[in-house]
């Protein structure tokens, strides 16, 4: 049972709902995530007083119904329950509860576990902390959210780091900070690529940078190298839409490159006009790259719901708008370069096997 809801919860009234008539229950654990405030060596004024909580509706509920049904098939449970409150909240209210009832306890406290250390990570919400001057402030990545998920198989193979400016958790199911969804690109949990044999472009579109100041093209290069690729052609031109379609035509017309990487100019400022350039000299677009790409990088910032960037076929050709960060590209790429070979052997007449 899932819930989002702005309203406090009482935790024994859920307990004994959630329990009421299963015979077989032999023991249930709680776990509550509550506000707190960890800053060291801070001022009065810096100290945290409340937390507000925003989510996707919709995507969110997903993911927590996802991750419910994820531990019912893992764990033999008699009832399982998600609260998350959204919404201003002042320290020391609780933020979330799980609770998992089974027959023995030891398969109770793996499924709370299990929960909220998925929840953590998978589930999109946005947490900003408000200071007792006023001043607002997002909370960004966890890393020791990641390290404590990698208890878990599913999550072995993640890099983390260790360091702890995070907010720590107690093994105690009493009271801890709420989850981070936040993650850098390396702790992205994405598919091996393997893209031996391609020749890749990559178009970095701005009106400041050259190759020597172009940070995001070289993430991206050192990246697709590591992927086995045969060839990399880079180039630096300014956001004028004729001239980004001319190039994008001659590298998939004259130059036969197989995948081209644009990053910059996906944004809705008057002169990002990398997709409209690409949507004029593409035959096919690929809307699952483009949506995959907008849904994870939520996972980052909330701002990835202005990118406009598209995929999509010039004949064999495919192109695949990335923002311009180095940050935002290389997330981007990661969460689609798995599925890249298969696209482009379909695009020359392969099947889906």
């Amino acid at each position: 049972m899932i819930r989002i809801q702005r309203e406090d919860f009482s935790i024994q009234e859920e307990m004994t709902r959630l329990t009421r008539g299963l015979h077989r229950v032999g023991g249930v654990v709680a776990f509550v995530g509550t506000v707190r405030d960890l800053a060291q060596d801070q001022t009065q004024d810096e100290s945290v007083v409340a937390m507000s909580l925003e989510h996707y509706p919709g995507m969110t509920e997903g993911q927590l119904e996802k991750i419910e049904v994820q531990a019912r098939q893992r764990f033999d449970l008699e009832a399982l329950l998600v609260v998350h409150r959204v919404g201003r909240l002042n320290l020391e209210e609780n933020i979330v509860l799980v609770i998992a009832a089974a027959a023995h306890r030891a398969t109770a406290f793996d499924a709370c576990r299990h929960v909220i250390d998925h929840l953590k990570i998978f589930a999109t919400f946005w947490k900003k902390e408000i200071l007792a001057s006023g001043t607002q402030r997002w909370v960004h990545s966890c890393p020791g959210c990641i390290a404590a998920a990698t208890h878990w198989q599913d999550f072995a193979s993640v890099p983390h780091r260790t360091d702890d400016h995070c907010h720590k958790e107690k093994h105690s199911p009493q009271h801890e900070h709420g989850h981070q969804p936040d993650r850098s690109p390396e702790e992205q949990p994405t598919q091996r690529a393997d893209w031996t044999g391609l020749s890749v472009g990559i178009l970095t579109l701005s009106d400041t940078r050259n190759l020597a100041t172009d940070k995001s093209g070289d993430g991206l290069e050192k990246t697709i190298r590591g992927y086995g690729v045969k060839r990399v052609v880079r180039w630096v031109i300014r956001d004028e839409r004729e001239e980004i379609e001319r190039l994008l035509v001659s590298w998939s017309d004259a130059e036969k490159i197989d995948v081209i990487l644009t990053t910059g100019g996906t944004g809705p400022g008057p002169r990002d006009v990398t997709p409209e350039a690409t949507r004029t000299v593409t035959q096919r677009e690929m809307p699952g790259f483009a949506e995959t790409i907008r849904r994870e990088g939520l996972r980052q910032v909330r701002s990835a719901l202005l990118t406009r960037g598209i995929a999509a076929f010039r004949g064999e050709t495919l192109i695949i708008n990335l923002p311009g960060s180095t940050r935002g590209a290389l997330h981007s790429l990661g969460v689609v370069a798995d599925l890249v070979p298969h696209a482009l052997s379909m695009a020359k007449g392969g099947g889906h096997g």
